[in-house]
């Protein structure tokens, strides 16, 4: 496996790093982690822009809207947070879920945003004022990880993986899990799903158009995290190293190895250019992909 160069360490925060997000421009790297605080970075410099304290609790998500004008954060105080990319303002706080909140993401168009929860719960939240249009008990227990393709449908993970129409209703539903889902991406196109299960070492792919499995990648790693490339043609995991690899064909093509300590979030910037992995060793790295 090639060895792909690290660019930089990003470091400043006190304690695990558990999420991160590039914004949409690339401009900008958001982290966030178990010392409660957001941290905006410029990119690919590495430069801390500006930390927030955040939440009363662990920052266990964070997302951009399509726009990169506001980014979301959620935490284990059971809050979801509305920030002003610019500067940091905050600009709302949504009604509170009745357990933390694990994940994040923004519809397409940038009018929804769906918070999961270990109440079980997926609240559908307006972002402009952070009112409540919707809440959706999935009845999977903890929602662990929830991804949105461009066609608007919506993957939940937990002890089970359900795939869900813009309307709601159930198209897939896959149980065979140990330990769960841990991480859920969209390819690009919406074609694929990839769904990471932690200490069950594996990846799997899903061809949502067929709804059906189209291959179940197996590492001796631990996978907690799963980001597609731009052009989708390559899905990248986070455990001890950051791994790239061909979804199709299941072969790993690169590997990153520096983390001292588990990899809880990866993500790809919109050129394509660069990776950035979040540890629990409290740093960021810059990786260089292209």
């Amino acid at each position: 496996m090639q060895q792909t160069a690290l660019i930089k360490t990003l470091e400043g925060h006190t304690d695990g790093v558990l999420a991160l997000a590039f914004s949409p421009s690339g401009k900008f790297l958001a982290t966030a982690g178990e010392d409660n605080a957001v941290k905006l970075w410029g990119v690919p410099d590495g430069i801390e822009i500006q930390t927030i304290e955040a939440h009363a609790g662990d920052v266990r998500a964070v997302a951009f809207d399509p726009d990169g004008d506001i980014f979301a954060t959620g935490s284990w105080d059971r809050t979801v947070k509305i920030w002003k990319t610019s500067d940091c303002a905050l600009l709302g706080e949504a009604e509170r879920h009745s357990g933390p909140v694990n994940c994040l993401a923004f519809s397409p168009d940038g009018k929804l945003l769906y918070s999961g929860s270990d109440d079980g719960s997926v609240h559908v939240l307006d972002p402009a004022d952070c009112s409540l249009k919707a809440a959706l008990e999935p009845g999977i227990g903890d929602i662990k990880a929830l991804a949105l393709s461009p066609e608007g449908r919506l993957a939940l993970g937990g002890a089970e993986l359900r795939l869900l129409d813009r309307a709601g209703a159930l198209l897939k539903d896959n149980g065979d899990y140990l330990y769960g889902v841990r991480c859920l991406a969209f390819s690009p196109n919406g074609k694929l799903l990839a769904a990471a299960t932690g200490m069950e070492k594996r990846l799997e792919i899903w061809d949502t158009e067929r709804l059906e499995e189209l291959g179940s990648i197996k590492d001796t790693d631990w996978i907690n995290c799963v980001a597609f490339t731009p052009d989708g043609k390559y899905a990248v995991t986070g455990g001890t190293a950051v791994k790239v690899w061909d979804p199709l064909t299941g072969t790993c093509l690169r590997a990153m190895e520096g983390h001292t300590d588990e990899i809880y979030s990866v993500d790809v910037s919109p050129d394509g250019r660069y990776i950035a992995s979040a540890s629990n060793d409290r740093t960021v790295k810059f990786w260089a992909l292209q």
